[in-house]
């Protein structure tokens, strides 16, 4: 096989990132756009060791669960990855890419234990409660938002996104059109000048928005573009953050300036209100984020005898949803910021049993861990999962239960394979937390083995 071949596959299953997979001569063939059960003509556009990528030329018979994408960008953005499949059917295949990747990477026999259907998202249409948009520059001096080509460093004009909220969506064309009528430079890449670069929106239930600009650096200009976006209908504060670092996943670090109106705007989870900042991170479906919330409540089964530890716990999301049927529950972030809003946020909501610990997660609980005891424990890490100093904690205690919130099935099932030393996985849960795309959000209940014993990596 090499480059530019071209030649008929079947696809068998689906891909992590939601692209089809089949065989030719036994090797994995990865094709985007492609359904299991389809039959379809290929050609080859790369090539690595034990797989190949290759592009649909035909289709020799259609899934019948394909669908039209309503979206125009969706064959050039590569924001979603599933919206030319019936939603029904993406469900069944998130429980397939979680099983994949318990079979591929754990020892755990996946009938042994529950693995629940995929919980749906109420809307799978403008469920995002923020946006945060690449922003270029046309050789007209209009300024248009943009996302990036999966793949590519190249931007596609994405005028309106539809997984967005539509206010979100609204507000950013507002903004766009006071931006280009100011004449403001967008930074390119290729000349290394320009003072915009990325356009950030997030909304809450109350259709109250927090607007935030990426620059690198103010001018008179960019200050007529604050008070402007400020008057906006349904816009309550307007910060900007002045970022010259390029590297990638930097974009939201550097020197934050709130400008105009309120600091915050408040998202709830049930009774609980959260304070949410522009850095403050904050689950992007929020219907579903009450769904994971309950999950998470439910298999806890707490009777205000427990004392929990939450890691990871950021604003203090899941901490204080979960406190009224808690003994007490302990938060630990690394972020200082995302500790000082979990402290604010038990304050606003008259929650007095919480603490808060901000440093790296493993090297706080093991100084916690000299000096009490904990019954149950609540992860939710970054898509990295947890690190081998965080596992060697958990295999050397005891803690009745544990339950761990994954939006990696990958990093999931790796971690399950060890933790499963100790603990027995009693449960998986799914929810779609992103309808129209590929990502797999879950909830594992692991539970304490009756003969356990402490073990070392």
């Amino acid at each position: 096989m090499k480059v530019n071949d071209e030649f008929i596959l079947d696809i068998k299953r689906i891909g992590i990132n939601g692209e089809g997979i089949g065989y030719y001569n036994k090797m994995a063939v990865f094709v985007n756009n492609a359904i299991p059960g389809e039959g379809v003509k290929v050609k080859v556009t790369k090539l690595e060791k034990n797989m190949a990528f290759a592009e649909v030329v035909e289709y020799m018979h259609k899934s019948e669960f394909r669908e039209t994408p309503i979206c125009k960008f969706y064959s050039e953005c590569g924001g979603c990855q599933l919206m030319h499949i019936a939603y029904e059917k993406t469900l069944e295949y998130k429980k397939e890419i979680l099983i994949e990747a318990l079979n591929r990477y754990t020892k755990l026999n996946t009938k042994s234990f529950e693995i629940k259907n995929t919980i749906p998202s109420a809307s799978t249409l403008g469920y995002r409660n923020r946006s945060l948009m690449p922003l270029r520059e046309t050789d007209y001096h209009n300024i248009r938002t943009t996302m990036i080509k999966e793949g590519t460093n190249h931007q596609i004009d994405v005028d309106e996104c539809l997984i967005h909220n539509d206010l979100i969506n609204d507000i950013n064309k507002e903004i766009i059109k006071i931006a280009s009528m100011l004449k403001i430079s967008v930074y390119s890449n290729k000349n290394k000048e320009g003072i915009l670069r990325y356009l950030s929106v997030r909304v809450n239930e109350n259709d109250e928005a927090l607007v935030t600009f990426v620059m690198t650096k103010e001018t008179k200009e960019t200050e007529d573009l604050c008070k402007k976006t400020s008057e906006i209908d349904y816009v309550k504060g307007v910060y900007v953050l002045l970022n010259n670092s390029f590297k990638p996943g930097n974009i939201l670090e550097g020197k934050l300036i709130h400008k105009y109106n309120q600091k915050y705007i408040v998202m709830t989870s049930g009774k609980i209100k959260y304070n949410i900042y522009p850095n403050t991170f904050f689950q992007l479906n929020s219907n579903q984020a009450q769904v994971l919330n309950e999950l998470v409540l439910k298999n806890l089964k707490l009777s205000r005898k427990e004392k929990v530890l939450d890691i990871y716990c950021g604003v203090g999301f899941i901490s204080l949803y979960i406190s009224h049927l808690a003994k007490e529950v302990v938060g630990i972030e690394y972020e200082k910021s995302s500790i000082t809003s979990a402290k604010e946020n038990a304050v606003i909501n008259k929650i007095k049993n919480t603490r808060f610990y901000s440093g790296d997660a493993a090297e706080v609980l093991t100084k916690l861990l000299k000096e009490e005891t904990f019954d149950n424990v609540v992860l939710d890490p970054p898509r990295s999962g947890l690190d081998d100093k965080m596992i060697d904690i958990l295999l050397n205690n005891e803690f009745k239960k544990i339950i761990y919130v994954s939006c990696n099935p990958a990093t999931l099932a790796k971690n399950l394979d060890k933790l499963s030393l100790k603990y027995n996985v009693n449960k998986i849960e799914i929810l779609d937390m992103f309808p129209n795309t590929s990502n797999v959000e879950s909830i594992a209940l692991l539970q304490l083995k009756d003969s356990a014993k402490n073990y070392h990596l």
